[in-house]
């Protein structure tokens, strides 16, 4: 897995994620990539007020990198729309992996907004800073559990051992396969 401070994800937003998966796995080779429904998750707030974004949202990895792909599936403005009213599908934002409240600080200290935050039904706070300015694109942090991690090495083994071409898309539940 990547070291603290590195980047561990990339993510695409796009407005047909079977479409992208398919992209992704026949021209680029990533994946295999796991497929699920995102609801509403618990205190999002979107530039400082409370929101409801739901998505789907696919993982697979392309070597040692992460690569999301996101659609969101309910109405309004986010931090996904504002990126595909303005430049359409592609790069949307980079994750960094590291301690969630120090990368807050500092990307905070350096004058960034934070856009869009929330947590996961497990608790693990998220949020994404607007970093345009300087990458075209938004940082996001995540504190990352152990179960998240687990996750995470279960993708990179599926990937590791995929043929790239069986079974391309695949839901969460067949994760289970790849425990160590």
């Amino acid at each position: 897995m990547q070291p603290n401070g590195s980047i561990l994800e990339l993510c695409q937003v796009v407005r047909d994620i079977d479409g992208a998966v398919a992209h992704w796995t026949q021209v680029l080779g990533a994946g295999p990539f796991f497929v699920f429904d995102v609801p509403v998750l618990p205190g999002q707030i979107y530039r400082g007020a409370p929101t409801e974004v739901s998505m789907r949202v696919a993982f697979g990895f392309s070597g040692g990198l992460l690569i999301e792909l996101l659609q969101q599936t309910s109405p309004g403005a986010s931090v996904f729309t504002e990126m595909l009213d303005d430049k359409g599908e592609g790069y949307h934002h980079v994750m960094m992996r590291g301690d969630y409240d120090a990368g807050v600080a500092r990307l905070g200290g350096q004058g960034f907004d934070m856009a869009f935050s929330g947590q996961m039904p497990s608790g693990e706070r998220f949020c994404l800073f607007d970093t345009r300015v300087g990458n075209g694109g938004y940082v996001e942090l995540m504190e990352l559990s152990p179960a998240m991690e687990e996750s995470l090495q279960r993708m990179h083994r599926a990937h590791l051992a995929w043929d790239g071409t069986t079974n391309p898309a695949r839901t969460m539940a067949e994760l289970a396969e790849f425990a160590a």
